[in-house]
């Protein structure tokens, strides 16, 4: 083909290329708030932890895929001190008999800004829980309270708005689960 053949090819492309780049990007839509009142959001929070304990429950220290249903609950320092606690107690040996389960949930703070936060402080009830090291000594210190007052963070996370995981989870020391 000769150059003046291909003049209306490259004339015809670039007019191309013009047009799309004269293309307005579309402006992103704001997305819906993730929950639409803090009702809502301390309730998926409870269901939250209430999916984290049965994860939790499940868990077999000798079989370390079965962390892994914990691990997706969680995020942040919660995640990395599980991986931490669970990886050391699976190679210690050790067994966990029992469950654990939680009551006395109460909403402290919701924030509605991205990313949404919700605090929420509860009781975990692990009065049936004993933790044996790999001679069938138990491991749990004389002291443990039954009854475990802990304040939990929850942040929005994942592909849905309405799902939430554990980012922190820590003990409220010098109080007492009612």
């Amino acid at each position: 083909m000769s150059t003046r053949a291909l003049r209306p090819l490259v004339a015809l492309a670039i007019l191309a290329l013009a047009a799309a780049g004269c293309v307005p990007t579309p402006e992103p839509t704001p997305s819906a708030p993730a929950f639409t009142s803090e009702a809502e959001a301390f309730a998926a929070a409870e269901e939250t932890y209430r999916a984290y304990v049965d994860a939790l429950n499940q868990v077999d220290l000798s079989d370390p895929e079965t962390f892994e249903a914990v691990y997706a609950w969680t995020t942040g320092d919660a995640n990395a001190g599980e991986r931490t606690t669970f990886s050391q107690m699976h190679a210690d040996g050790w067994l966990v008999k029992g469950t654990t389960a939680f009551d006395g949930f109460r909403p402290v703070s919701f924030t509605s800004d991205a990313p949404v936060s919700v605090v929420a402080e509860l009781c975990l009830d692990v009065s049936g829980v004993d933790v044996f090291d790999r001679d069938g000594n138990s491991v749990v210190p004389a002291e443990r309270l039954d009854r475990q007052p802990v304040v939990v963070t929850f942040l929005e996370s994942g592909s849905t708005l309405t799902h939430l995981t554990i980012d922190a989870s820590d003990a409220m020391d010098g109080h007492q689960c009612s």
